[in-house]
Formats: structure tokens, sequence, C-alpha cells
């Protein structure tokens, strides 16, 4: 087996170094002779790829429950039936003043809050604006600040191209619900960055004495789970690592390969 065949079955870890990527080279040829140029550099390549991406943080798992201050806010605007909608981190689209977005995809809802009328209203279109139907709602945002918001859901067509049979393609749409008006506002004001982990929840708020779901009106809180570091402690994170890792390669005093 060659050392390129053998590296695919290998687990990349996207902190590796260039020492360490030229000591997992080292291995190879040493477990299977000297590596080809061509294989060191197609090794090379995948390695710098795999480096060059980010983890994405998804947030504590179990998600946590919802907080105790919130609690409080949604008891005192008499709310009810609190459900969680989604913990996602925020990627660059949510947080862009010219989309003025939140994007909430319906495959990872994980708890039901609408009603089916509901459903309904959002997958019809106003025929006189000819937009896609919205829901008035209310928003607690971080801050615990009522905003008002409305709630759309809008379907996204994309191609997925096929290859090995005259490189056709096909067409799939994915949906999503997305939180709306004057969105960016809130991003602002709550200083809030691509890479923050949030959640939102949804409940009902309804008079005092009413306990009817079709009486109540959709609200919406909106919860940071964990901020995302800056660039500076990330970077000195990976600093850290991979010093580390550095440590741990040459203290194993490995042998490289002349190219």
């Amino acid at each position: 087996m060659s050392a390129l065949q053998d590296f695919k079955k290998r687990k990349i870890n996207k902190n590796w170094t260039h020492l360490q990527i030229l000591s997992e080279i080292a291995l190879l040829s040493d477990a299977d002779g000297v590596t080809s140029k061509e294989e060191r550099n197609s090794i090379e390549k995948k390695l710098a790829l795999k480096k060059g991406k980010k983890r994405v943080d998804f947030g504590p798992n179990p998600p946590p429950v919802l907080p105790v201050n919130f609690l409080n806010k949604i008891r005192h605007m008499h709310g009810k039936y609190i459900v969680r909608v989604i913990q996602k981190p925020l990627y660059k689209s949510d947080i862009s003043k010219p989309e003025c977005r939140f994007s909430i995809p319906v495959k990872q809802v994980q708890q039901e809050f609408l009603t089916k009328q509901e459903k309904i209203l959002l997958d019809t279109c106003d025929s006189h604006k000819k937009k896609a139907s919205r829901i008035e709602a209310t928003l607690i945002d971080p801050s615990l600040t009522e905003k008002k918001i409305s709630l759309r859901k809008w379907e996204t067509k994309k191609k997925h191209h096929i290859y090995g049979s005259g490189n056709s393609s096909s067409s799939y749409s994915s949906s999503s619900y997305v939180l709306m008006n004057k969105w960016y506002n809130i991003v602002e004001e709550n200083q809030l960055k691509k890479g923050d982990v949030v959640q939102v929840w949804a409940f009902r708020a309804a008079a005092a004495a009413s306990a009817s779901t079709s009486s109540s009106r959709l609200c919406f809180a909106l919860v940071v789970v964990k901020r995302s570091p800056s660039d500076d402690q990330q970077e000195e994170e990976e600093d850290k690592e991979s010093d580390h890792s550095d440590d741990k390669v040459l203290s194993r005093g490995i042998r490289f390969p002349l190219f």
C-alpha cells in the first residue's frame, strides 16, 4: 500500500504544525519506503486544507435550561408553553447588516413551536405583496428588552452535482424559518458576533385569565449561551496547543526523509 493510501486512513488534527506535517510524512516513508514527490505534495495539500478549517462550536451538550431571569420575564408576560426551538452558533449571515435576518433551519428545530394554522399561513404567499406571509411576534433579547420581530419561512433551491455519470446534477430545496424586521438592531445592541452560541425559545403570551393557545400570541426569547472568543484569544489558544504538540514531536527524535 502506498503512503498516500495509508494516509487516507489517518485521523487529521486541524492544529498540526508544519513540523508535524513533515513528521507524519516521515513516519509514512519509514513504513512504506521513500514517498514520491507527488505523494508528498498531495499529503501536504490535504493537511493544509484540514488545518485551515476551524472547528465549529455548537455549544454545550446537553443544552442548558432557560435562565431564571428569562423565565421570570416570561412569567411577567403571562407566558406559557415554553419550548426550546434551536441552539446554534451565529454564522456570518446571521449578523450581516444587508441580510438582516436570523436563520432557523427547519430540520434543526428541536421542539415544535407553531400551531397548525401558523404553519399553513407561513406556507402561503401574500398575493398582494407577492412575498411570503409572516407572523408578527415579540422577542425578548439578551438584555431582557422586548422587541417586535417578524417570522417568515423561506424555501431555498440548491443544485447538487453528481459526478461519474455525465456530470449530471439534481436540485433540492431546504426550508428555514427566519426572524426579520430590525434584526440587525438586536445584533448591534447586544454586541452579537460570529461564533456566539445562542438559543431561541418560543412561548405563548396570553392574558392572565386566558388558557387558550388560539387566543395567545407567539413570542420568542434569545439567550446567549456562550460568547465567541476574540481573535487574539483564539490565536493564543491555538499557539499553546501548537507549541505543546511540537514539544511532543521533538521529544520522539523522529528521523526525517531526505527530499
